[in-house]
């Protein structure tokens, strides 16, 4: 038998020599399930999973959440404040360092950032490609805002970056029929100066095509006319090819849903359902619009 006792110099007061190795085996157990516990906990951590106290679990106090609730959110943000920055994708590493990430988690974030349609990777690859406005790769859509250069991945996004930043840009692109240049300024929320004067924005896939593969749809599919008469001329060389043709003021109020609170860290896409209330309340009706 072995008791706690404060007047022991020892500590402890023992029976017999039998009782007092017992009792340093109980503690030695009870300090490696510790260290069993920590590691655990450790391992879980990095397999994508925090702890937190929970009442519910009495026995253990714990209970697991997925790393991605609470972490994805932050590196949406993070992926969205690079491209600001430093007008590139970050890379797969730099996501790793910033978060603290092993490989395979700062994986699993970007496909689920994937999956909710924040981010676009490269098929097959672990390097973003979009992340709406923005393209990682050089497209007919250079926006430039202050000092730094960007392209957008389609037209919309080029006209979008407006929306998402209040802030004044200059678009340069070209048109999809016959390769005139086209450029528009916007501030205040308005364009201010196209050249020529009245550019389009086509649209040639339905709504609910567009994340069928939408970097198809962004690439071909979503582009600048320099005018009504040129995409008459495009439509009639391209028969098979049907589609909505936007002013940049109605591009703009598309626009607005979607992009207008991107750069915040608890943005969330609206549904399908908001979607289609909103552009049927800015006049856009049809079979076209629908999700």
């Amino acid at each position: 038998m072995v008791s706690f006792t404060g007047n022991d110099s020892n500590c402890f007061k023992r029976s017999s020599p039998a009782g007092l190795s017992l009792a340093f085996m109980k503690l030695t157990n009870l300090s490696n399930l510790w260290i069993k516990f920590i590691g655990n906990c450790m391992v879980e951590a990095r397999a994508g999973y925090e702890y937190k106290w929970s009442p519910k679990t009495r026995s253990a106090g714990l209970e697991r959440v997925k790393l991605s609730e609470t972490i994805a959110k932050p590196v949406r943000k993070f992926v969205f404040d690079y491209f600001l920055e430093n007008s590139r994708a970050p890379v797969l590493e730099e996501i790793m360092q910033s978060f603290h990430l092993a490989r395979s988690e700062a994986s699993d974030i970007l496909e689920e950032l994937e999956t909710a349609h924040h981010v676009i990777r490269l098929p097959g690859t672990q390097r973003i490609l979009m992340a709406n406005p923005f393209s990682a790769l050089d497209t007919p859509f250079a926006v430039k805002i202050g000092n730094k250069g960007y392209f957008g991945a389609c037209a919309w996004d080029a006209v979008a970056f407006h929306i998402m930043l209040g802030r004044e840009s200059l678009v340069n692109s070209f048109c999809h029929h016959c390769a005139e240049p086209i450029r528009i300024e916007f501030r205040n929320g308005r364009a201010v100066s196209t050249q020529p004067s009245d550019p389009l924005v086509f649209l040639s896939l339905p709504a609910a095509k567009w994340w069928e593969n939408i970097v198809l749809t962004c690439a071909n599919n979503m582009v600048f006319l320099s005018s009504r008469r040129h995409l008459d001329d495009w439509l009639k060389e391209n028969p098979v090819v049907r589609g909505e043709a936007l002013s940049l003021e109605q591009t703009l109020k598309i626009s607005v849903p979607i992009y207008k609170e991107k750069m915040k860290i608890d943005y969330a896409r609206p549904s399908k359902e908001q979607l289609t209330a909103y552009w049927d309340s800015i006049g856009l009706h049809g079979d076209f619009w629908k999700l």
